[in-house]
């Protein structure tokens, strides 16, 4: 660091591969310091995005850790069998990876369970399949416990660990509370995933009088909205007395009803009788077959976005430094290089539009409206910190932009 403040006085430039490689394992302070040090040489040339793109992609590949490529392991703490998780599936993961969520509840629940059931499923779609374990057997022990960011952890490993995994290929299945988690993460963190296949498992429901199995009114802040744009497919046993249908009907008809308001929503749902709490007929494999028609689009032209995490801060081409829980952010491309933003009249302070020429032509002006104010016209500059903020969130080959226009 002194080093680096010593050149900026003498007028020399950083070294800008240097701090671009400290940066990815660095902490949030010194990446804040790294950002500044970067100053004098911040923006960049059109020509030098692809090979900056390419090498953070190499060392974003190093920068942190990878699984056993097979068995029973943990990522935390062998010792204490922290961080339990079981690989199968495919060994090169060309086909992409399936994170499967097992059941369970307090006291219950076994990684094993999810292993056996998806392992050869994707296998047969020559994915890699990650099962973990919860780091706390509750009734949302996907979501508590530390749980969830484990399982952010653990796709970030995998992807560092089979380099054939395509990123536009992940995909976060469940049966009964792992229906739960890929509902819920699968929707908080939609972005990362082509589909999502909750079975026998439902999104946390609003009730009447908050009774469990009261009328549902709604379902929890950061799901609903945030499907918009992810492959959904949802099974339900009317019948099924362990995850009563209420929460998962009440759910797809609003999808349903959101779908016809902002277009987007793709989704399958299977509702039958007289499966109880059991698996479809024909097994989970069907369900799959159909997910995996579908890749991610990183990119889609319309976003809509419930954040709930406060380090949850980038949503496909989106970026929130501090996003405010609840609020429904919808933001779309609506003609050659203008952009429509409603941010329900929440401040504009801290939001970014992340963008790259696949979104919009960054040879040209960029208009953005908020409610049919415009907030910025202009040419938008290419940053190196853009683009090691947006490599640094997660590895992903498609999510590195070099682009990003701060809205004030």
């Amino acid at each position: 660091m002194i080093a680096a403040a010593l050149a900026l006085l003498l007028g020399a430039p950083p070294d800008a591969e240097k701090l671009a490689q400290e940066y990815l394992r660095a902490d949030p302070a010194r990446r804040a310091r790294i950002e500044r040090e970067l100053a004098p040489v911040d923006e960049i040339a059109p020509a030098d995005v692809e090979a900056w793109r390419e090498r953070l992609l190499k060392w974003a590949a190093k920068a942190g850790d990878k699984l056993r490529k097979s068995g029973t392991s943990y990522l935390y703490d062998k010792r204490e069998k922290r961080g339990k998780y079981i690989v199968g599936g495919s060994g090169s993961g060309a086909g992409g990876l399936v994170l499967a969520l097992h059941g369970g509840g307090a006291g219950a629940g076994d990684a094993g369970e999810a292993a056996g059931t998806f392992g050869p499923i994707a296998s047969k779609f020559k994915c890699v399949m990650t099962a973990p374990e919860v780091l706390e057997k509750t009734e949302k022990g996907w979501t508590t416990s530390g749980t969830e960011p484990f399982v952010l952890e653990l796709i970030e490993a995998a992807k560092r660990t089979w380099p054939k995994i395509p990123h536009d290929r992940i995909y976060i299945v469940g049966h009964s509370m792992g229906g739960y988690g890929s509902w819920t993460i699968g929707a908080r963190h939609a972005d990362l995933f082509a589909g999502l296949g909750p079975y026998a498992g439902a999104p946390t429901p609003y009730t009447l009088n908050a009774e469990p199995y009261g009328e549902v009114l709604g379902i929890e802040d950061g799901v609903l909205p945030n499907v918009r744009n992810v492959a959904l497919h949802v099974y339900q046993s009317l019948d099924d007395k362990q995850v009563p249908a209420a929460p998962n009907v009440f759910a797809m008809k609003r999808v349903a009803e959101l779908k016809a308001q902002y277009g987007g929503y793709t989704y399958r749902y299977v509702e039958v009788d007289g499966r109880g709490h059991g698996a479809p007929e024909g097994g989970h494999v069907r369900g799959f077959e159909w997910l995996y028609e579908h890749a991610r689009d990183p990119r889609p032209k319309r976003v809509l976005w419930q954040p709930v995490l406060s380090y949850k801060r980038m949503f496909y081409w989106l970026w929130w430094d501090r996003p405010v829980p609840g609020a429904i952010v919808d933001v779309e491309i609506t003609g050659e290089n203008e952009i429509r933003v409603d941010l329900a009249g929440h401040s504009r302070e801290g939001f970014r539009l992340l963008l790259d020429d696949r979104l919009v032509d960054l040879t040209k002006d960029v208009v953005v409206r908020e409610g049919g104010e415009e907030v910025f016209r202009g040419k938008v500059p290419l940053r190196l910190t853009t683009m090691l903020r947006t490599a640094a969130e997660k590895h992903d080959t498609e999510m590195i932009f070099p682009g990003e226009v701060a809205l004030r």
